[in-house]
């Protein structure tokens, strides 16, 4: 059984997704809609509006930021991490369906948690196109990264975080977590899990997994 230390409470009012690099967590936030650089001790660097409306996950990867918009139709859209300027829009495969919670650069691809259509969905970093998709064996798929050959994804009625192997989607490892309701995950350079809760904006590092 997995606990959270919890470390501080979201640099906005409700964070919903982290994307952590050695400069620091990416965190966005689905109420103000922003996205902010924050240090390992919560206080910002830097913080930029974005078009998204109910942002649900953010990654780092390919030189950018990226920021799931979890209202229909479903977009990624991509921002220079200096300036906040969008860059370019992304509409995801079956754009009126499956929403987007958690998102991830994995070895020059976008990957999407696509909750409403029960998938992870592996895109073309420039053009959206979907290249491959696992099934997810939860409920509610949200934060997401990669971890010795395994993607790594939260869901978060279950409160449950998933191994999965990319190729097929087979559960190699799972665990749950106590007392937390994980939304945004993410792992850090120095191999902390790192998980924030939407409901109660608290942000912490997974422990005892």
């Amino acid at each position: 059984m997995a606990t959270v230390r919890v470390m501080f409470s979201g640099p906005g009012p409700q964070a919903n997704g982290l994307s952590a690099t050695r400069d620091g967590i990416w965190v966005c936030d689905q109420k103000d809609d922003r996205i902010y650089l924050i240090r390992y001790d919560g206080s910002i660097v830097t913080s930029f509006a974005t078009p998204a409306r109910n942002l649900s996950g953010v990654g780092f990867g390919a030189g950018a930021v990226w920021g799931a918009s979890n209202r229909r139709p479903a977009y990624v859209y991509k921002f220079d991490p200096a300036t906040g300027h969008c860059l370019q829009a992304i509409e995801l495969p079956k754009a009126m369906e499956g929403g987007i919670h958690g998102l991830e650069i994995i070895d020059d691809a976008l990957w999407v948690t696509r909750p409403g259509l029960g998938v992870l969905q592996k895109l073309n970093l420039e053009t959206g196109e979907l290249e491959h998709e696992i099934p997810f064996p939860g409920r509610r798929s949200h934060g997401v990264f990669f971890q010795n050959g395994a993607i790594v994804c939260n869901d978060t009625n279950l409160a449950t975080t998933f191994y999965l192997d990319p190729k097929d989607g087979r559960v190699l490892r799972q665990w749950t977590f106590e007392g937390f309701e994980p939304h945004g995950l993410t792992l850090d350079p120095e191999g902390r899990v790192w998980v924030c809760d939407a409901v109660t904006n608290r942000i912490g590092i997974v422990e005892g997994i």
